[in-house]
């Protein structure tokens, strides 16, 4: 979970996802709807999707039993190498390096790097008495010392020996990335619903948002949708949301339908949404929606 998304945002979903799924043969006997609507609003569905293909494999392959090591575990769906290494490190104290975001960006920055830092990483697990320790160590101290932005160097306990701090090229360690382009959209949502409160979604089979359920749109840049025929509609309001590198105004409507909405959309009742998987932008339109 915490894989592209803030430690705050993560808390919350984690703990209800432990009471949910307690343990790996309770992941692997989930269907992928329990696990998505578990994971709505975390973004990146694949990586829930790939979560339970791991479980599974584990259960079916492997008799439930986890391996210990980077070689065993690198064989499970949804893990490589980063993943391998920080399972094998932490849980199993083997010498197995990780390198995430900030594992990399405090060694090219103490070590003065400016190209890959698995082969450093490598050496320092290697020789350290505790993986454990030295892998947690060194990604919190990217996390709250060694930030990308502002770092605190001089409460950083490795500042005596940082090449970039004595250089002064800490802005310029570790070199940075070509950023994608953005792409400013403008979409409207349909809110519509029944004489029972329901609301009219659809599930989405693609590369993006896959098998969640989404609301009807005027634009198909994100999602393929089906035509609706409404008579009527009424502005409620807008919000910004991001996509990857989309960033995205939603313009939500109330509408009402000419006719029958085509088998491909559901009613759903709202009181039921935390079962339905669906991304975070759905509860963000229906915020808009009158008491």
């Amino acid at each position: 979970m915490l894989q592209q998304t803030r430690m705050e945002v993560v808390l919350p979903y984690f703990e209800r996802f432990l009471l949910r799924f307690p343990d790996v043969a309770a992941l692997a006997a989930s269907t992928e709807d329990e696990i998505l609507s578990a994971w709505s609003g975390l973004g990146y569905y694949r990586r829930a999707k790939m979560l339970r293909a791991g479980a599974t494999a584990v259960v079916e392959r492997l008799g439930g039993r986890i391996p210990t090591t980077v070689a065993g575990l690198i064989l499970i769906p949804g893990i490589g190498r980063y993943t391998a290494g920080a399972i094998a490190s932490i849980a199993w104290q083997q010498r197995a390096p990780i390198v995430d975001g900030n594992v990399a960006r405090v060694l090219a920055r103490v070590l003065g790097l400016e190209g890959d830092t698995w082969a450093s990483a490598t050496l320092l697990v290697e020789a350290c008495r505790s993986p454990r320790a030295l892998n947690q160590g060194l990604m919190e101290l990217g996390a709250l010392v060694c930030k990308a932005r502002n770092p605190t160097c001089l409460v950083c306990p490795l500042r005596g020996e940082c090449v970039a701090l004595a250089t002064g090229r800490i802005h310029q360690l570790p070199p940075p990335r070509a950023k994608k382009a953005t792409r400013a959209l403008h979409i409207p949502l349909y809110l519509v619903r029944d004489r029972r409160g329901r609301v009219l979604m659809r599930r989405v089979r693609g590369a993006l948002m896959d098998s969640m359920f989404h609301l009807p749109h005027g634009d198909t840049s994100l999602l393929e949708a089906e035509p609706l025929a409404a008579t009527s509609a009424e502005l409620l309001g807008t919000f910004r949301h991001t996509v990857t590198t989309r960033r995205i105004v939603f313009s939500v409507w109330s509408a009402t339908l000419s006719g029958r909405a085509s088998a491909a959309y559901e009613w759903i009742v709202l009181a039921d949404l935390d079962r339905v998987p669906h991304p975070s932008y759905v509860e963000k339109a229906l915020r808009l929606l009158p008491d």
